[in-house]
């Protein structure tokens, strides 16, 4: 009981870092170029990274058939990194939170669905996946403001989308990989900065960042220490210790806490359909990844 309650502390504070990486990222667009950033988070979350594998003995062993789906996970990783800082740029950070950590969770399901059915194996819904899934669409019709082609189409709404998509295939990609999942989140930030390494080449203001302020480097800690390297870490230690589905419900406070961090950083008043949009899509996600875990115990 005590362990559990230990890592509940714990996952919520993981929570956080994840929360609160939104209106820290929206600091950093205000300096430099989504590019220079993206490189620099993978750089400082590896940094941060390995004490944490040598501390926690997590072995790191891979075979070739891991190494071709952990190549293919960072390819995905960078592509979603440099469209999530774009997004941010144009969006509101708040928003932006809610939007891609709500609509992740429905593009796993839906292309888990297609693929099953792809392969001849279709997965029958249950009722509460359905209503979850329309719930969900009811949610995005919300937060995209489909009433308003302008605000639709905006660069903010299309990358963002983009950005839950692209983590949604990412995901589904991790599944296939059989090792530690903090292992994984090892490579796949070590594959990253490898990947995004030659921008050195063309990017002549990569060194700039040393002459930044103390608020730019406070910010980019928070993305990359706490939230990608200590975040993670011990979000993939709760799973272990109380099990997926209790770990994965504290998911839900993530975009709360992307709402009340893009508040005290930056500013940002929700609107109406982004406060109703992300209530549903948060009982959405509830409905088809949480409520039949407890219904099966």
């Amino acid at each position: 009981m005590r362990k559990e309650l230990v890592f509940s502390i714990l996952l919520v504070v993981a929570m956080i870092f994840w929360g609160s990486s939104w209106a820290s990222s929206k600091v950093l667009t205000s300096y430099t170029s989504a590019d220079v950033i993206t490189f620099w988070r993978f750089f400082f979350a590896l940094m941060a990274s390995i004490p944490l594998v040598i501390i926690l003995r997590i072995p790191i062993r891979i075979n070739g058939n891991a190494l071709k789906y952990l190549f293919l996970a960072s390819i995905a990783n960078c592509v979603y990194s440099i469209m999530f800082f774009i997004g941010i740029n144009y969006g509101a950070a708040g928003k932006g939170g809610v939007l891609v950590t709500t609509l992740t969770p429905v593009f796993v399901y839906l292309l888990t669905y297609f693929v099953h059915k792809l392969q001849g194996n279709p997965k029958n819904m249950r009722g509460n996946e359905v209503l979850g899934l329309t719930l969900g669409i009811l949610a995005g019709i919300c937060l995209l403001d489909l009433g308003n082609l302008s605000v639709l189409f905006s660069k903010s709404n299309v990358f963002f989308v983009l950005c839950a998509l692209d983590w949604a295939v990412l995901t589904l990609i991790c599944q296939r990989v059989r090792i530690h999942p903090i292992a994984i989140n090892f490579y796949i930030t070590l594959f990253s900065v490898l990947l995004s390494s030659p921008i050195f080449f063309f990017e002549p203001a990569m060194l700039d960042i040393f002459s930044f302020d103390m608020h730019f480097w406070i910010m980019l800690c928070v993305i990359a220490v706490l939230s990608t390297a200590i975040g993670t870490s011990i979000f993939y230690m709760g799973v272990a210790q109380i099990g997926a589905e209790k770990a994965s419900s504290y998911q839900l406070l993530v975009p709360l806490i992307a709402l009340i961090t893009s508040y005290f950083i930056l500013g940002e008043i929700p609107s109406l359909l982004t406060l109703v949009g992300g209530g549903i899509a948060i009982f959405a996600i509830y409905l088809i990844n949480i409520y039949k875990g407890v219904k099966n115990q």
